[in-house]
């Protein structure tokens, strides 16, 4: 069975309106806030969708947002608990109080399914029957005129809306996608130019927006950087800083927002699992078939063209243990090159971490596909938001906001793209009248 999700609200046109003011009161405490979405297509390879000229392929992204649609969008406030909250003046703990939220989205214009994205949301357990008839309504585009302040279309605008003017990071994880079906799915159409987009969202996003990718990527310079190993390796690694008992630590708090208020909340403590903290041993494989290896394609990427039909592991567990393993024996071949005198005895310490909101769950490790429901949106939008609270821990806030925000990943580019405005642009009129109406 895949690792358990954290808890949150499914929202759906059925309960939109009752909570609506949950949703806003989370945004209002919000420290940060984290975003994903879920769509009907990527657009096939005659779309160019990685053109190398970056006006190209965002004239053709656009393309691709008009003819298709979101079916779920993801929304993780992230409200960070101050030492003083805590009473402790000098504690490792870091601690956030988390908020998850997943929209079921249902677009009421014609648009296509591609059949890619259609196996790719089955896969992921995403129920289509829910979403016809439970899905929220919505129509992209330009404000429809609609006086009904109960309108679901209009209740997705001016949550949306309501996130902007939080004036709190914005956090995705390869989220150039992500931004332009947010843009025209609740705000309005899209600028026909790249440089009169990237105004637009330099305006809407006072805070900034942080792509956790290009984090990962350029500064950390990770083995693989896709969502689902990035949340599983801090996961371990929060849990190993925290029994060092001299580094600091994430801990996280997941609200049960149904009861509205934070004396009733659900909470995934560490210390409260019986699971030991052992040491990197060869015992640890003495439970998994020894002729089995990772899928290097997998580790690599997050995705594996042979799927179930791969014989080798898709286990993100069994995966970092053999690239802890691996590393280990690299340095110890590395002492013993330089002429060391001796190897220390001392093995690599505990690779085998347990999730700090959650403990991990040892899977089958021939079983491809076992991770695949990390796709959830709500469920990407809190490991989105989990990277990014891991980053800040390692590098500060200050550091983060200054050197690396509005800086969003490019498949296939070694530059990000910029969010900043240009003197020689400017904003689109559809954005200059929202613009007005929120501020």
């Amino acid at each position: 069975m895949p690792p358990k999700p954290p808890s949150f609200i499914d929202v759906t046109k059925e309960n939109l309106t009752s909570v609506q003011h949950i949703i806003e009161q989370a945004l209002n405490c919000a420290s940060f806030i984290a975003l994903d979405t879920e769509f009907t297509g990527l657009g096939g390879k005659e779309a160019n969708t990685r053109a190398p000229n970056i006006e190209e392929r965002y004239v053709n992204l656009c393309k691709v947002v008009k003819t298709h649609a979101l079916v779920a969008f993801g929304l993780t406030v992230f409200e960070e608990v101050t030492n003083d909250v805590q009473g402790v003046s000098e504690s490792l703990e870091k601690q956030y109080n988390v908020h998850n939220f997943n929209f079921n989205l249902l677009s009421q214009v014609d648009h296509i399914i591609s059949p890619q994205s259609l196996q790719f949301l089955s896969d992921s357990g995403f129920d289509f029957n829910k979403q016809i008839r439970k899905g929220i309504p919505y129509t992209p585009g330009c404000d429809k005129s609609n006086s009904n302040v109960n309108d679901p279309n209009s209740i997705m605008r001016s949550l949306f809306s309501y996130i902007l003017t939080r004036n709190v990071p914005i956090v995705v994880h390869n989220g150039f996608l992500d931004l332009i079906y947010l843009y025209y799915s609740f705000y309005t159409d899209l600028p026909s130019k790249l440089n009169t987009f990237i105004a637009d969202l330099s305006e809407m996003f006072s805070g900034g927006i942080i792509d956790t990718k290009y984090i990962a990527d350029f500064v950390t310079r990770e083995k693989s950087s896709f969502l689902a190993y990035l949340f599983r390796k801090y996961e371990r690694e929060q849990v190993d800083n925290k029994f060092s008992g001299n580094k600091e630590y994430l801990f996280l708090i997941i609200q049960d927002d149904t009861k509205n208020t934070h004396n009733n909340n659900q909470v995934f403590q560490s210390n409260q699992l019986e699971i030991s903290i052992t040491n990197f041993s060869e015992e640890k494989f003495s439970n998994r078939p020894q002729n089995i290896n990772y899928c290097e394609q997998y580790a690599l990427h997050g995705f594996c063209k042979q799927r179930m039909r791969c014989g080798n592991s898709h286990d993100l567990d069994f995966i970092l243990d053999s690239q802890a393993k691996e590393a280990e024996t690299k340095r110890k071949k590395r002492k013993l090159n330089q002429n060391r005198i001796q190897v220390s005895k001392d093995v690599y310490q505990s690779t085998e971490y347990v999730s700090a909101s959650e403990p991990p769950t040892l899977l089958p490790s021939t079983k491809p596909d076992q991770f695949e429901m990390y796709h959830s949106a709500y469920f990407d939008a809190y490991m989105t938001g989990f990277i990014f609270a891991r980053q800040i821990l390692k590098y500060s806030k200050t550091k983060v906001m200054n050197e690396y925000k509005n800086k969003l990943y490019l498949i296939g580019k070694n530059l990000p793209l910029l969010v900043e405005k240009s003197q020689f642009s400017k904003t689109s009129d559809g954005h200059n009248k929202k613009y007005d109406i929120i501020y």
